[in-house]
């Protein structure tokens, strides 16, 4: 399995510590807010589903999501670039297996875990599509990606005067994803993209690739 893997790097706005970020967010005091948060995340470990084996969590921030899970006696492996969130996920969460890595270069083997799930990920990276190619490397049958459904995402926070002068964006997302370009952006790494809408977030599963359409594509064919 041939893959061109380079470093992704975080967006210029990214918290290089990062720790606090997510408890903000997910431990939010304004009810719409906690409300929509709550369904969010009900509904992604729902797609996501009881984990026999191992899974993986790339980009697993401050751990709010692994904590939902239902592992049983799986592997639970996290991966992120941020080392204060990565403490915050392990002294939530003492089974998991912290990994400080880069997206675009994960240090797992090919095909090695069962699930990946990637949750508010991809709009924080400049080349998404690398990572959607190590996603699909490491994998072995699904993967459940996760990003703000835009421009909804935006519009919800205008709504709550927040990033006025961005025009409602988070600092930190340099992509904007609508169910379209989801699908598009990771059909070229997986097969059976579907995208489900959980406003204002998008929840996308994907199978594995067939082994040959794993090749990724050398930067002089792009």
């Amino acid at each position: 399995m041939t893959t061109n893997r380079r470093p992704i790097g975080l967006s210029p706005a990214v918290d290089a510590v990062g720790r606090g970020q997510d408890e903000l967010k997910y431990e939010s005091t304004n009810p719409v807010v906690h409300y929509l948060v709550e369904r969010w995340l009900r509904r992604l470990v729902r797609v996501i589903g009881p984990v026999d084996n191992s899974i993986v969590d790339i980009g697993v921030g401050e751990g709010y999501v692994g904590r939902r899970l239902t592992l049983g006696g799986a592997t639970f492996i996290g991966v992120d670039i941020q080392r204060g969130k990565l403490d915050a996920a392990r002294a939530g969460n003492q089974s998991l297996k912290a990994i400080i890595a880069d997206a675009g270069m994960l240090p797992i083997r090919d095909r090695a875990a069962d699930v990946v799930v990637c949750t508010e990920m991809l709009e924080h990276l400049t080349r998404p599509h690398d990572a959607a190619d190590e996603l699909a490397r490491v994998v072995r049958t699904r993967c459940v990606i996760s990003t703000p459904w835009e421009p909804y995402f935006r519009i919800g926070n205008l709504a709550r005067m927040k990033y006025v002068k961005a025009i409602g964006n988070y600092p930190e997302h340099v992509q904007w994803f609508s169910p379209r370009s989801l699908r598009r952006l990771l059909s070229r790494s997986f097969t059976d993209v579907r995208v489900r809408r959980c406003f204002p977030w998008l929840i996308a599963t994907a199978r594995a690739p067939a082994e040959e359409r794993v090749q990724i594509e050398t930067p002089s064919t792009r």
